[in-house]
């Protein structure tokens, strides 16, 4: 143990001096003038308790640390974590999973915790160190448990860790690949049963979540069964109580696998759930999985964008490829003068569209005036891109947020930046990692005013250096939306997009977000309300977001909003929402599968404001679709890692295979402690006793 300091050595000269001098300056006139040699020693005494109290504490102005070394053993961790999804019930032993092997499990965490430090977990779509083994997570993510531990204890010393599965995974990639990044034996306790049981299941059904009112749509129904060759059985589909579609089939092999398309007639519009049920045979491992609900979100049209271009570009390609990479929108890409001939001013015909984007129009050639006053008329939201032959000037006069006074340069190469003020809408962290990297725009170079600035979403980067020019920006009245990307060249964003990526991930979304915000109609309503989602699984909580207005579009945070919401046997349950700064949030709690409808309603100055609206909970039985235990994948998890796999019955021996392990053991090492004297209490009492001492002897002995 050693004392530091950031100061010279002589610097404690000085707190001594400094001591030294305080007490001879208090006490001098007394050793000088005393009456008699009796006051001699009391004087000395006083001036040794000043002395010691004041250099202590001058030398504690000086910051000093205590330095201590000292050995410390830590104990190899033993991580168990165990499976606490819902097919562990699904088998024969199902008895002693659930009432037997939680106690097993606690009687070998104490074993193990006389020489390790056991850490315990279960685990089913996530990880959890506070839960308890009752098997009821209904999705399995093995890797992700592995990925879990190796995050929470990297750099650790983890002697081993204990697994206890079935194998069974219905989530994330195969754990096989995931343990490699562990230098540690894994251990797999194998539950579960590997003779796969008698059952007839709906494996998958794979459809389009979006459809068209009056069209026909396909359901790919995946079909597998074991034991039940030469047996007959049913599938049926229907749809609000009424059959849509309805097949027998025979099952011509002990091990049957069909896939089944059904083609339904979409309904109304509206979210809709279609009931997918197959026979029950006799001794099925379950019949949970023998039927299969999928909820259709039915639209009466998809959104119609029309693009209007100058002069051909490849941003116009790029841009309405991206655009119908989304299923709710249909793009119509024509040129000024086909524009002219096929739609012209027939308003009737421009109302078709929600949006119209103007690529370089006005234009030097073509000033789209007549375009342009229409657009606003009718209320149609507008996204002009700006290029070499834009007409600024026009723009300039069109009102529309921006001004921009020309210089005598053309253009400037200006990549994106985000503004981390924008709020219209969010966008993931791939979008501001690709702009750093994707070439720039072509801006017209110039002198930009806007109008408010809260609404730029991309600023202009010139090299290394954002600017507060607008890349694209937004701005908006109470009749129209408009959308300004002040560059073009877009077309090399898609193309970098894929190249580092393999996908259109991050380009994609900078446009389907800027069409989704400008082909919604304002919303001027003075009470609004939404689910967090649309789709629910009975896992999760129901719930939703509203806000509440006065005349003058000023949040209220007094309103009492009552909902109702009700199922589909009519059944209703009533709620309040509760506020939360500017606006209200109610937790419906769980619900069970279903299509719900929910009804709302606030006053406002004495009117009442209704809303209603539907939502769908889907049920997560991914726990039902595989019931044959996998422990040729644990054997091969704990072969590579160098562990074991064993079965319930030898827990008790797992003790003594980790004592036998040469390469688990505790870890010894100095550790240096660096504490501030001040913070040590017994210097606290030392300093208040000589104080304390001399007060009480100047008491004592009379003044001095």
């Amino acid at each position: 143990m050693s004392i530091l300091t950031d100061y010279p050595w002589y610097f404690f000269i000085f707190c001594i001096l400094l001591g030294a001098g305080v007490s001879f300056l208090t006490y001098y006139r007394n050793s000088i003038r005393g009456e008699g040699e009796r006051f001699k020693w009391p004087v000395w005494f006083l001036m040794a308790l000043r002395f010691l109290s004041v250099s202590i504490l001058a030398f504690l102005l000086l910051a000093p640390v205590v330095k201590s070394t000292f050995k410390k053993v830590e104990k190899p961790i033993v991580v168990i974590a165990g499976d606490n999804s819902q097919s562990i019930l699904l088998n024969k032993d199902s008895a002693y999973n659930r009432n037997q092997l939680p106690a097993e499990v606690a009687k070998l965490k104490e074993k193990l915790s006389d020489k390790y430090d056991v850490r315990f977990y279960t685990f089913g779509s996530s990880i959890n160190d506070k839960g308890k083994l009752d098997f009821k997570d209904k999705q399995t993510n093995l890797s992700g448990a592995y990925d879990e531990i190796y995050n929470r204890f990297y750099n650790q010393n983890i002697g081993a860790i204990i697994t206890l599965t079935d194998g069974i995974y219905n989530e994330g990639q195969n754990p096989l690949y995931t343990v490699q990044r562990f230098n540690t034996p894994i251990y797999n306790v194998a539950l579960g049963d590997t003779n796969s049981p008698k059952d007839f299941l709906i494996k998958n059904v794979r459809y389009n979540q979006i459809v068209y009112s009056g069209n026909t749509f396909p359901l790919q129904i995946q079909l597998r069964s074991k034991g039940y060759k030469n047996k007959e059985a049913v599938v049926t589909i229907t749809n609000h109580g009424n059959t849509v579609f309805h097949q027998n089939i025979t099952i011509d092999d002990d091990r049957f696998y069909k896939e089944l398309e059904a083609k339904i007639d979409a309904g109304g519009a509206g979210m809709q759930r279609y009931h997918i049920e197959i026979s029950h045979l006799e001794n099925e491992v379950s019949y949970i999985n023998n039927q299969y609900d999928v909820f259709i979100d039915v639209l009466n049209s998809k959104k119609k964008i029309l693009m209007i271009a100058q002069d051909p570009h490849p941003d116009i390609a790029a841009i309405k490829k991206s655009i119908e990479r989304n299923k709710f929108y249909e793009v119509d890409a024509l040129s000024y003068q086909d524009f002219q001939r096929t739609i012209g001013l027939n308003a009737a015909k421009l109302k078709n569209y929600q949006l119209v984007i103007l690529h370089q129009l006005p234009g030097n050639e073509q000033n789209a005036s007549q375009l342009v006053a229409m657009l606003k008329e009718n209320e149609i939201s507008v996204l002009y891109i700006i290029g070499n032959q834009s007409s600024i000037n026009v723009l300039n006069s069109l009102d529309i947020g921006l001004q921009i006074s020309q210089g005598g340069a053309k253009a400037n190469e200006s990549g994106g930046a985000l503004n981390p003020g924008f709020n219209l809408f969010t966008t993931s962290d791939e979008v501001s990692k690709s702009l750093a990297v994707w070439p720039p725009l072509y801006c017209p170079f110039g002198d930009y005013k806007v109008s408010d600035r809260q609404n730029i979403f991309l600023f202009q980067q010139i090299g290394r250096v954002r600017s507060e020019m607008p890349l694209l920006m937004f701005t908006k009245n109470s009749k129209q939306k408009t959308g300004i990307l002040c560059g073009e060249g877009i077309w090399k964003w898609f193309i970098f997009d894929y190249a580092n990526n393999l996908n259109f991930k991050a380009s994609d979304e900078i446009i389907d977000k800027t069409i989704q915000y400008l082909s919604v109609k304002n919303d001027n309503r003075l009470f609004r309300l939404r689910p967090t989602r649309n789709l629910f699984y009975d896992d999760d909580k129901v719930s939703f977001e509203a806000e509440v207005y006065n005349e003058s579009y000023e949040p209220q945070k007094d309103a009492v909003i009552q909902m109702k919401i009700k199922n589909e046997a009519g059944k209703t349950f009533e709620y309040t929402f509760q506020p939360r700064g500017t606006s209200y949030f109610l937790d419906a709690g769980f619900l069970p599968a279903g299509v719900y409808t929910y009804s709302a309603q606030v006053d406002i100055n004495k009117k009442n404001y209704p809303l209603n609206g539907e939502f769908i909970v889907k049920a997560v039985d991914l726990e039902y679709l595989e019931t044959q235990a996998n422990h040729q994948l644990l054997n091969a998890i704990s072969k590579q890692q160098g562990g074991k796999m064993i079965y319930p019955a030898q827990l008790s021996q797992l003790p003594g295979m980790l004592d036998a392990r040469e390469d688990i053991h505790s870890v010894a090492y100095m550790q240096t402690d660096l504490r501030e004297l001040i913070h040590f209490k017994w210097l606290f009492v030392i300093i208040l006793a000589l104080m304390a001492g001399e007060w009480f002897l100047r008491k004592y002995f009379g003044t001095y």
